[in-house]
Order: C-alpha cells, then sequence, then structure tokens
C-alpha cells in the first residue's frame, strides 16, 4: 500500500509514530474482538468467518509490511495503496454480512482512508462506510437501533478530526525535514567554500612568495650580472684587463653568497655583517670602483633601530636604484641619503644623469620596489625628466614601531 513520507517510521515524529502504531493497534483489537463474540456466540460453525477474518488479518499486515519495505526501495506507488484498501474493504463487506460483530472494525477503516486517499476521496469514503456500517447493523437486526446509527456517525466524525490532525502533523513534519535537508545541504556548501578559501589563500601565498623571490633575485643576482655584464665589455675595450677581472670575480663571488642566501630565505648578507648606513656606504664604493660614478651618503636625524625586514627593503630599493644609476643614468655623481624621522624613514636616491620619461617607465625594478614597500605600508616616489636625472624616494611609517 502507499503511504505519505511521513509515514515511513524513520522520519516522523514521536507523536506521528504513535499515532501510526494507535491505527494498527485499533485495527487488530476489532478484529479480535469480532472473532472472539463470533466465537462464543456461534461456535465452531463460525469457522468460515474466522477463516475471512484470518484472511483479513495477514492482507492487513501484508499491506504493512510492504509499505514499510517499499518507502526503502521505492517500489510501492499510490495505485497499490489505494488496490490495498479495495480489498481490505472488500474483506470487510463480506465480515459485516456475514456477522454485525465486525460492524465496528469500520473505524480502523475510517484512518486508512484518510491516509491512502485525499480528502474528496476520503470524505466520500467514509461516508459510504459509515452508510454500509448502519445498514449491516438494522439489516442483523440489532436491539439497539439508536447506538447503531450514532456510533458510526460519532466514529467518522472522530476520524475525519484526528486524521486532519494526522495530515498538519505530517505536513509540518515534512517542512521540518526540507528545513534540515536545506541546513545540511548550506552546511555542505559552507565546507565546500571554506576548503575553496584554503586553496585560494594557499594559492595566494604561494603567489607572494614567487613575487618576493622575484623581487630578491631580481635586486641581487640580476643587478649583479649585469654589472659583471659591464665589465666583461670594459675589459674587452681596455688594454689592462686585470683589474676589470679582479672586479668580476669579486662581483660573481658576492651574487654567489646572494643566491645562496635567497634560496635560504635569510636575510641580505649586506645586513648580516653591518648595519643599513654601513651595507649604503660599501654599495656605493662598489659602484664609484667599477663605473667611476662618484657616490656620497648623507643621513640626517638620530638613528633608530628598524625591524630586519625594514632594512632589506631599503637596501633592495637601494641596490635597484644604484643598478639603474649604472646601467641607463650616464651619472657623473649620485648621492644617497638616509633619514629618520619621527613618524617615518626615507631612503633617497638622486643622480645628475640623463633622467627619462616617467610616464613611459614600467619595468618589473621599479614594480618591485613599489610592492615590497607596499608590504610594510610604504611608499615609493619617483621623479625625473629628460635630462634632468633621477631622484628616487622611498618611505616606510616607523610611529607605528615606537
Amino acid at each position: 500500500m502507499q503511504t505519505s513520507d511521513a509515514y515511513h517510521p524513520g522520519g516522523v515524529a514521536p507523536v506521528l509514530r504513535a499515532m501510526q502504531i494507535g491505527a494498527h493497534t485499533l485495527f487488530l483489537l476489532l478484529l479480535a474482538v469480532g472473532v472472539g463474540r463470533v466465537l462464543v456466540t456461534e461456535g465452531a460453525t463460525s469457522w468460515w468467518i474466522v477463516a475471512i477474518a484470518l484472511a483479513e488479518l495477514v492482507w492487513y499486515g501484508c499491506g504493512v509490511f510492504f509499505a514499510r519495505g517499499g518507502r526503502a526501495g521505492g517500489t510501492v506507488d499510490k495505485a497499490s495503496g489505494r488496490s490495498w484498501l479495495g480489498i481490505l474493504v472488500l474483506g470487510w463487506l463480506l465480515l459485516v454480512i456475514a456477522d454485525s460483530n465486525f460492524v465496528w472494525l469500520v473505524f480502523a477503516l475510517f484512518f486508512l482512508c484518510f491516509h491512502l486517499l485525499t480528502i474528496p476521496q476520503a470524505f466520500g469514503a467514509t461516508v459510504a462506510l459509515t452508510a454500509v456500517a448502519i445498514a449491516a447493523s438494522l439489516w442483523h437486526g440489532v436491539t439497539e437501533t439508536v447506538p447503531s446509527i450514532v456510533g458510526p456517525l460519532i466514529g467518522a466524525a472522530v476520524a475525519a478530526g484526528m486524521a486532519t490532525v494526522y495530515q498538519l502533523l505530517v505536513r509540518e513534519a515534512a517542512e521540518r525535514q526540507l528545513l534540515v535537508d536545506e541546513l545540511t545541504e548550506a552546511h555542505r556548501e559552507l565546507f565546500g567554500a571554506q576548503d575553496e578559501l584554503v586553496a585560494l589563500q594557499r594559492e595566494a601565498g604561494a603567489l607572494e612568495e614567487r613575487s618576493r623571490l622575484a623581487r630578491d633575485i631580481h635586486d641581487t643576482l640580476a643587478q649583479g650580472f649585469s654589472s659583471i655584464l659591464l665589465l666583461a665589455r670594459a675589459g674587452q675595450r681596455g688594454n689592462d684587463a686585470a683589474p676589470i677581472f679582479d672586479q668580476i670575480s669579486e662581483t660573481a663571488q658576492e651574487n654567489l653568497v646572494e643566491a645562496r642566501r635567497v634560496v635560504a630565505a635569510l636575510a641580505p648578507a649586506d645586513l648580516e655583517s653591518a648595519p643599513l648606513e654601513s651595507a649604503l656606504r660599501r654599495l656605493l664604493a662598489q659602484l664609484g670602483d667599477q663605473t667611476g660614478i662618484v657616490g656620497e651618503l648623507r643621513t640626517d636625524g638620530d638613528d633608530v633601530s628598524l625591524p630586519m625586514d625594514y632594512d632589506v627593503a631599503l637596501l633592495r630599493v637601494a641596490q635597484s636604484s644604484l643598478a639603474n644609476v649604472r646601467l641607463h643614468s650616464r651619472a657623473q655623481r649620485v648621492r644617497v641619503t638616509l633619514t629618520h624621522e619621527a613618524d617615518e624613514v626615507r631612503l633617497d636616491v638622486v643622480d645628475d644623469g640623463i633622467g627619462f620619461d616617467t610616464r613611459e617607465a614600467g619595468g618589473f625594478g621599479l614594480r618591485a620596489m613599489r610592492e615590497r614597500l607596499a608590504e610594510l605600508g610604504g611608499t615609493l616616489v619617483v621623479e625625473s625628466a629628460p635630462g634632468d636625472g633621477t631622484a628616487v624616494a622611498a618611505t616606510l611609517p616607523v610611529g607605528r614601531l615606537l
């Protein structure tokens, strides 16, 4: 037989399950009472009535069993449930024709009608069954006529009311189950979104690390290789190549050390052996030895101890800026100024070279410097014009560190 979704014991509230058990118990009790009274009044001659009653009981049990199995397997449909009910009603008709003691079994049939049929169909079937029950009682010539008429009417009314309450409970249980399913799906989607967020964060971290390594390689190894290339070309044009090769060897050695530092993700070697000011002096001295450009370092303000990542950022800016001076500026002089103020530290690199049009400047070096400073809340300003030299100003906030 076909039942609603909420009829399955695994998907109903306890009150619905109790009502289902009550309906089954009512059917068994009324059938047992009828059989008992038949046996008392008619004795062994009523064996055929008992046989019909047993067949009715077996058919009822088969319907309940297949309804429970069909709910799990999905093989029971509404047509099967109505056919089952029709045969059950037919068995009841045979019983009430045989003996009036089975008239009251109609009460259990009322509940089944409202459970298996649509509301209009259930009301129509209830009216028909009530009329049959009353007619059967009168046909058998019962002595108490009024109870035989009023009893089925009251039973039908009670069944209709309880069936209405049952349907409301079923609808509430279905809505609650729908809400649970929606919450479960939302929970699953939330976990999926969290997994996606973790993957995105992991990817963002990888991209950030690759960007950092790219900046470090550009500011150290790439600039060092450029210096080696310039020195090699100068050696090819000159007569005395020995000093040039000494400088090439020294630069290559320094870049080898930097390569090992970058791979190990450690601080720059310049800052391990000397503070930022000394590292800047060393860069300027190296620039002068290799290119002849006169370098000058100025400091302003009280020297403030900065975090290592601040020193690294400023040193990388100085390395990249001086590399640009070496490669592109054709400058004679370059001045590096390190200024410590109450709320910021600033590094200025100014040369007297040929300059360039800042609107056309979009190389990796400037972008890498800006990204490195932005990670620490700093800024980079580049001022230049053709024939007017270049000024680079890197600023980092230090007020929040104090």
